[in-house]
């Protein structure tokens, strides 16, 4: 069945070259934009821009694509449509500028891994929708999730015919690793083997976290996007890092220090509380976010066990916002180590009561043991009023730095030192918060993208 996804995609090739010198020569398609210049100088006519990632919800990615297609219908200069696999059209995107892609999670998993690997269905679907809508610029973002690399074969014979086409791709992740994460899920540990090799050693070392056969097909699928079939690293005109170790990870790995542009993530408003004030603060610490084993839960719930042990500390509480795989052994932990009116797993919370929540605690805690590439979790606890204390890793020890926050190298010790004295605390993160609120208003991701869709980024 391989050998003939293999075929399939030999002629998907050959029939994407055929189509390119079809349309350079189809005065159906000579007109208009070809011949123009993508300047956003031009202030008559708005340019057409879509948005390709694989939905709007659930995650950082997701909201990041969401936020970055509001902020260009915020600016006025483009005609915006969407493809994705939501359900509805996201942003109030008018139905027809939206396209609906095909999800390989709704398919039995021995059809879905096929998807999982080359979707053609969204291959063709999308194809089509380029050639109808003539996008100047195609900006994608975490293809990878719901998607597939297929999505890339159609941007590639559209920029094949239409040459002066932007494609700009946003990496929330690391690319240099098949896995996406610089980290090895068998041995719970950050990795780096992959940078500058070839990203099948996946398939042995079984980094993947659900275990040997997604690590295969991970394998595989870097055929589609690093490898024999089509490389990113040729593909796209810009790509855009989340912060400066994620670019020279790339860069480390081989990719053209031209096409690459760091652009700090759009910084959603709605966990802003405008008057925070230390007597609003309660003897509380929290951790929200995604319960998986490189969150690295477990040490915070043993640095808090042995923190509520000492007199001064007795009365704290450790409330723990989210889900996930590693839910049930966080749990188990902690009804070992402490009692039950010490801590609370509450779940999945809107983000208005996950804001209320960070508004009375005094700390928010990080503790990853992988490299993130932002942290916008300390953006969202500044924003709400929380000091941020996360791992001394890099990026995040960065972030927090910008946003007012704090990182350590032994959690425990940190917790105490920042917790004895909580009003000292308390002001060094006020004094740094109305600095980054500041900056945050002046709208810095907007200017970024305008500048790498028209003028090629700056690094």
């Amino acid at each position: 069945m391989l050998f003939s996804l293999f075929a399939s995609l030999h002629k998907i090739s050959c029939l994407s070259s055929q189509m390119a010198n079809l349309c350079a020569h189809d005065a159906r398609h000579s007109h208009t934009w070809q011949n123009q210049t993508l300047t956003h100088k031009v202030p008559f006519e708005r340019k057409i821009l879509l948005h390709l990632a694989s939905d709007s919800y659930k995650g950082g990615a997701e909201s990041v694509f969401r936020n970055t297609i509001e902020s260009s219908l915020d600016s006025k200069a483009f005609n915006v449509f969407v493809a994705s696999c939501d359900v509805a059209p996201p942003c109030n995107i008018a139905p027809s500028q939206f396209l609906r892609l095909d999800d390989w999670e709704q398919y039995p998993k021995i059809r879905g891994a096929f998807k999982y690997i080359f979707n053609y269905t969204n291959y063709a679907r999308l194809k089509t929708f380029l050639f109808t809508h003539k996008p100047h610029i195609i900006h994608t973002q975490n293809y990878l999730s719901r998607l597939s690399p297929s999505v890339l074969f159609a941007l590639r014979a559209y920029k094949r015919a239409y040459p002066r086409t932007r494609l700009i791709y946003t990496e929330h992740g690391y690319a240099p690793c098949a896995n996406g994460g610089l980290y090895n899920y068998a041995i719970q540990h950050t990795c780096e083997y992959c940078i500058g090799r070839c990203k099948l050693a996946i398939m042995w070392k079984n980094c993947d976290r659900r275990g040997r056969i997604y690590s295969i097909l991970k394998g595989i699928r870097t055929l589609f996007y690093q490898g024999i079939f089509l490389n990113t690293k040729t593909l796209f005109d810009k790509v855009l890092c989340v912060g400066s170790f994620q670019l020279q990870k790339h860069l480390d790995d081989g990719w053209d220090r031209a096409k690459l542009q760091v652009l700090t993530n759009p910084i959603e408003m709605r966990f802003y509380n405008p008057l925070v004030k230390l007597s609003n603060k309660q003897d509380v610490l929290v951790f929200f976010g995604r319960l998986s084993a490189e969150k690295n839960i477990t040490l915070l719930i043993e640095a808090f066990a042995n923190l509520i042990k000492k007199p001064n500390f007795a009365h704290f509480k450790l409330l723990i916002i989210g889900k996930g795989d590693d839910r049930a052994r966080c749990e188990n932990l902690a009804r070992r180590t402490m009692q039950a009116s010490s801590y609370d797993f509450l779940g999945n919370l809107k983000p208005e009561e996950i804001k209320a929540i960070l508004q009375i605690a005094k700390l928010s805690i990080t503790p990853s043991l992988c490299y993130e590439t932002f942290g916008l979790s300390i953006v969202e606890s500044m924003l709400a009023g929380c000091p941020a204390l996360v791992s001394n890793l890099p990026e995040l020890s960065i972030t927090a730095k910008r946003f007012g926050g704090f990182s350590f190298n032994d959690l425990q010790s940190s917790l105490e030192a920042l917790l004895i004295n909580y009003p000292r605390t308390f002001a060094l993160f006020t004094s740094k918060r109305t600095r980054a609120i500041k900056s945050l208003r002046q709208k810095p991701y907007m200017q970024g993208l305008l500048d790498a869709y028209f003028n090629g980024g700056i690094i």
